[in-house]
């Protein structure tokens, strides 16, 4: 089974890296690949056929149907990371018709929580400065920044822990008593 998701994973990367090219046929062949792997439930697949019908990258852009798979990566087994912070970004800036702001956070921390770094430090951002229905809460912020160094090794997220605990001193009132 191992070895199956390493080739699935594999062959995903080579697609990817094939979106990129300057030549349109490729893309076009890429496009067709990655959606083949989306309509067997590939999550990371569907997210990159929603980023291309979105771009229009080999393949007409088409926002419904974009929306349709980006929606789809998100229920996805596993739920694709990016479809799952890029959802819930578009909620919380309010880029999608009925925006749902705690809606929005809950998919952000899901990607966090799944360890996409990326996630983390926007929710982060988030809740220590606050944002249109999110209120800042300074200790929220300082638990998730270290709850995520406690679980992930990242260098964006060691460097983000230590640039919040140097702003914010004492960092004494921020420790749960």
């Amino acid at each position: 089974m191992q070895s199956h998701e390493n080739s699935s994973t594999l062959h995903l990367a080579s697609l990817t890296r094939d979106l990129q090219s300057r030549d349109e046929r490729c893309r076009a062949n890429a496009y067709r690949d990655m959606l083949n792997l989306a309509e067997q439930g590939d999550g990371k697949a569907m997210f990159q056929v929603a980023r291309c019908l979105n771009q229009g990258i080999g393949v007409d852009a088409d926002s419904t149907r974009a929306d349709h798979w980006l929606r789809l990566a998100c229920v996805a087994k596993p739920a694709s990371t990016d479809a799952l912070f890029t959802y819930g970004m578009s909620h919380v800036m309010k880029q999608r018709a009925g925006a749902d702001t705690s809606k929005g956070i809950q998919y952000i921390e899901r990607a966090a929580s799944a360890g996409y770094v990326k996630a983390t430090l926007e929710l982060v951002k988030l809740v220590e400065h606050g944002h249109t229905d999110i209120k800042p809460d300074l200790r929220r912020a300082y638990r998730l920044l270290a709850n995520s160094i406690s679980s992930h090794s990242d260098v964006a997220l060691y460097a983000a822990y230590a640039s919040f605990v140097e702003r914010h001193q004492p960092i004494t009132n921020l420790l749960d008593s």
